[in-house]
C-alpha cells in the first residue's frame, strides 16, 4: 500500500530549499531536505496533489515533482483527494486552520514545518483535534531525526555515563522550533515544572500595549527549565550555533558542528577524559521523518517527533516570553496568556 500525500504550501521547505544546500558542506544535513524530495525517496508514499494560493509556485512545484493535481484551496484538496498524509509548509500563521481541518476530515498523519503555530491557544486546538481523531504528527525541526543526535541519545540511554542531568545549548530562539526541540530530545522529552528566561529585543506589533502580539520571534539570552525527573535545560546566548552538550552524572556528550561529529568524555576521578566513539553514517532527516510517520500510521505508535514532544517545546517557548515579560521569574505550566501571538518570521 502507498500512502496518498497532499502538500499544502509549495515554497521553500516543500520544494526549493533543496537548491540552497547543494555541494560540499559541514554538519549533519543529508539530502533530500525538502518535503517533496523526502516523499520521492520513501517508496511507501505518493504525492497525489499540492496546494498553494500562488499559482506560479503551485505550477512550478507540480511540474518539478510530477504531482498530478494542483489546488489553490486546501479545503478542496483534502475533500477531493482524501490524502492519508499532509505536509504543512505554509507560513506559521496558516498552520492551525489547515492542520485542524485535515485532522477532522480523514487525514491520518501530518508532517508540519516549524514553528507549529503562533499561539498556545492555536496549539491547544491542534492538540485537541489530533488526539480526538487519532492523527499522528511529525514536527519540522530536524535534529532529533539526524544520526549523530540519535547516537548521543543512545549513549546517554545506555547508562555508561550515569544518570542524565542537563542539556545545554548556546544559541537559539523561543518559538522557532529547532533549538528547544533539540534540547528536549536530548533529555528524552520530560515534563517541565518551571520555566524562566530572558530574551533579546522584542518585536511588538504596532498598537499593542499589552505585549500580546509580536510580529517576529527573538533570540533567547538565557533560559533555565526544570523538569519533573530532576533534569534541567540551560540556554546561554554565547553566539555559538549548532553545538549542544548533554551532561550526565559521569560524563559529558558534546555534539559538534551541528551534527557533524560527537565527542564523549567520561569522568575519571576529578577530570573528564575522552573515550572512543564509533563514527556513524549520516542519513536524510526528512526521509527519516516520513518513514517514521508512515510507521506511526501503520502501527499506531507515535514517532520521535511526535505531538506530545511538539507541545512541550511550544509550551516552553511561550513560557520564556511570559517569564521575560515578568522580569525573568520562574513560570509554572500551564502558561497563562495563551492567546499571546508570536510569528517567528
Amino acid at each position: 500500500m502507498r500512502f496518498r500525500v497532499g502538500i499544502i504550501g509549495c515554497g521553500r521547505m516543500a520544494n526549493t530549499i533543496e537548491d540552497e544546500v547543494q555541494g560540499p558542506r559541514r554538519g549533519g544535513l543529508i539530502l533530500p531536505y525538502c518535503h517533496a524530495g523526502g516523499y520521492v525517496e520513501v517508496e511507501e508514499t505518493e504525492m497525489v496533489a499540492a496546494c498553494d494560493i500562488a499559482e506560479d509556485k503551485l505550477n512550478a512545484f507540480t511540474e518539478r515533482w510530477n504531482v498530478p493535481r494542483g489546488y489553490t484551496d486546501f479545503h478542496q484538496l483534502i475533500d477531493e483527494e482524501k490524502p492519508d498524509i499532509l505536509s504543512i509548509t505554509t507560513r506559521p500563521e496558516q498552520h492551525a486552520e489547515a492542520m485542524i481541518y485535515g485532522a477532522e476530515n480523514g487525514v491520518k498523519g501530518m508532517y508540519a514545518e516549524k514553528p507549529l503555530c503562533c499561539s498556545l491557544a492555536e496549539a491547544d486546538a491542534i492538540k485537541e483535534a489530533f488526539q480526538r481523531n487519532n492523527v499522528f504528527l511529525e514536527f519540522g525541526p530536524m535534529r532529533r531525526n539526524w544520526a549523530v543526535y540519535r547516537q548521543a541519545r543512545q549513549i546517554a540511554e545506555s547508562g555508561q555515563l550515569g544518570a542524565i542531568k542537563s542539556a545545554l545549548g548556546f544559541s537559539g530562539n523561543s518559538i522557532g522550533g529547532h533549538f528547544l526541540d533539540t534540547l528536549l530530545y536530548l533529555l528524552d522529552d520530560p515534563e517541565p515544572v518551571s520555566i524562566s528566561g530572558t530574551l533579546s529585543e522584542l518585536h511588538t506589533a504596532d498598537g499593542d500595549n499589552n505585549n500580546l502580539h509580536f510580529v517576529q520571534d527573538t533570540p533567547i539570552l538565557s533560559a533555565f527549565v526544570r523538569f519533573d525527573n530532576d533534569t534541567s535545560l540551560h540556554a546561554a546566548a554565547t553566539g555559538i550555533s549548532g553545538e549542544y552538550e548533554l551532561v550526565c552524572q559521569e560524563g559529558i556528550i558534546r555534539i559538534q558542528n551541528d551534527g557533524e561529529s560527537i565527542r564523549v568524555r567520561q569522568k575519571n576521578q576529578d577530570a573528564y577524559d575522552p573515550i572512543e566513539v564509533a563514527p556513524i553514517e549520516p542519513w536524510s532527516g526528512t526521509a527519516q521523518k516520513i518513514r517514521e510517520l508512515v510507521e506511526s500510521i501503520k502501527t499506531g505508535k507515535p514517532g520521535i517527533s511526535n505531538l506530545r514532544a511538539t507541545m512541550l517545546g511550544t509550551e516552553i517557548g511561550f513560557g520564556l516570553y511570559e517569564s521575560h515579560l515578568q522580569g525573568g521569574i520562574a513560570i509554572q505550566p500551564p502558561i497563562p496568556n495563551r492567546g499571546r501571538w508570536v510569528s517567528s518570521w
